[in-house]
């Protein structure tokens, strides 16, 4: 019920069918975030990047029909963000689902779990970890 409220104020969502497909798509994308990095298919880190995968595929169909009703005024996130695009700091589509992924899963995994994911991934990267040094 939360995910649904959060995802109606992001991009509106009414139907309980695109719901239903996101909510699916997305619990295999937290899944997947949260398991070992094996990218075989049948395991959660596969299923978790189809699941993004899909999710990526679902927003872009809701912006590109809400670019084409641009006449309707929407009061969600994904209206102030696409507004933001004719500004001069413009955001592009993948940007923008990108943010609305990130604010949907920090919504529903807690502060310590994503601080976790930072820590390993950092440590599995050592070349991103010196690059957050060097812009010290």
């Amino acid at each position: 019920m939360v995910f649904f409220v959060a995802l109606k104020q992001i991009a509106e969502v009414e139907s309980e069918e695109l719901y239903k497909m996101f909510k699916i798509e997305f619990d295999k994308l937290l899944i997947g975030s949260l398991s070992l990095p094996i990218y075989i298919p049948g395991t959660n880190y596969y299923r978790g990047f189809k699941g993004r995968g899909n999710i990526v595929k679902i927003l872009t169909e809701l912006i590109e029909k809400r670019r084409a009703s641009r006449a309707n005024n929407h009061d969600d996130l994904l209206e102030l963000l696409l507004r933001e695009m004719d500004a001069k700091n413009a955001l592009n589509d993948v940007e923008i689902i990108d943010q609305i992924i990130t604010i949907l899963y920090s919504g529903c995994e807690t502060v310590s779990t994503t601080l976790m994911m930072a820590v390993k991934y950092l440590h599995d990267h050592q070349e991103a970890l010196q690059e957050l040094r060097v812009k010290d």
